[in-house]
């Protein structure tokens, strides 16, 4: 019997010191697993389908089918000229306001919105449109050619961003011919900023983004820039030149204070003359959002990731918003 109880006792005690190590490898792989499930883009794409079959709505709103969001990337230059002044008023209003609206309603439409400012980051749980899914054609073709590189410990390839500036306008569509916009009046969280500007000058706005190396563990970054470019201060094409390379410098040393390392970096600029008697507004816009249901191919969310983005616009188009 002592015997029985000690080779019992003998059996607690292994049990009792294995258990805790037994839980902490079920807490690490559901740890691992979560992560996994985080950076996999199709669970991230199967989930970022919203509530309405015609419109796009803004991330984190009541209805979605999931934890997964869209970005995608936009800028827009518009002008009006000065009608709304009033005596005593600083600034430029009224007429700042209309030129603000004006510029949303051109190229990618992102009109009629509630807009909320966030930070940029695009990040575990979030998917860009024309890089992941509905890829831009032109970033299928192998080799790229990059605008220019940037040395460091590695090398980065820095392209033009017009390949994403047009798949976020087939997403959206324009004024005119409207494809899936955003919800007239929703609240639309993205990363942005904005100028307005009375003329004579020339308003601009410019992006980056910078394509994280581990995107299991980090988020893809978002530079946004605006400005203003007074008559003959500055030769136009080297101003605009140096402010893309300001901008991928921006994403290195962003990277180097998070200790984050990117393997691309995409950059792209808008801008417009704004003439004497205009105010003018500039936009640097990266809406999160999830899908309007129109916008999901039959086969599901995941087929996106398969899909060009003339491929997705072949497929949808006979939905788009009439």
């Amino acid at each position: 019997m002592k015997c029985g109880l000690s080779l019992f006792a003998m059996a607690a005690a292994v049990m009792f010191t294995l258990c805790p190590v037994v839980a902490q490898s079920e807490q690490n792989a559901a740890v691992s697993k979560k992560t996994a499930d985080a950076a996999s883009l199709s669970e991230i794409v199967r989930s970022t389908a919203g509530p309405f079959e015609d419109y796009c709505d803004g991330y984190g709103n009541p209805g979605a089918n999931g934890t997964g969001y869209v970005s995608v990337i936009t800028l827009h230059v518009g002008k009006v000229p000065k009608t709304l002044k009033l005596a005593g008023q600083n600034g430029e209003g009224l007429d700042g306001t209309a030129a603000f609206d004006t510029a949303e309603a051109l190229e990618a439409y992102i009109g009629q919105i509630n807009l909320i400012v966030a930070s940029s980051f695009s990040g575990l749980s979030g998917v860009i449109w024309g890089y992941d899914i509905a890829k831009a054609d032109e970033l299928t073709h192998s080799p790229r050619v990059p605008l220019f590189t940037l040395k460091g410990l590695d090398e980065i390839p820095v392209y033009s961003m017009e390949p994403l500036l047009d798949a976020g306008k087939r997403l959206f569509g324009t004024r005119e011919k409207k494809h899936f916009p955003m919800l007239p009046g929703a609240h639309i969280t993205a990363a942005h900023k904005e100028i307005i500007v009375a003329g004579p000058t020339t308003a601009w706005c410019g992006m980056a983004l910078g394509i994280a190396k581990d995107r299991s563990r980090d988020a893809n970054l978002i530079m946004e820039l605006c400005g203003e470019l007074k008559p003959k201060s500055y030769g136009k094409k080297k101003y605009f030149n140096q402010v893309l390379h300001k901008l991928a410098d921006s994403v290195l040393l962003v990277g180097k204070n998070q200790g984050v390392s990117y393997k691309e970096i995409f950059v792209g600029i808008r801008h417009e003359f704004i003439p004497s008697g205009y105010v003018g507004a500039a936009l640097a816009t990266a809406p999160y959002v999830v899908l309007a249901k129109n916008a999901i191919p039959q086969a599901g969310p995941q087929a996106l990731l398969d899909m060009t983005i003339s491929d997705w616009e072949n497929d949808r188009k006979t939905l788009f918003l009439k």
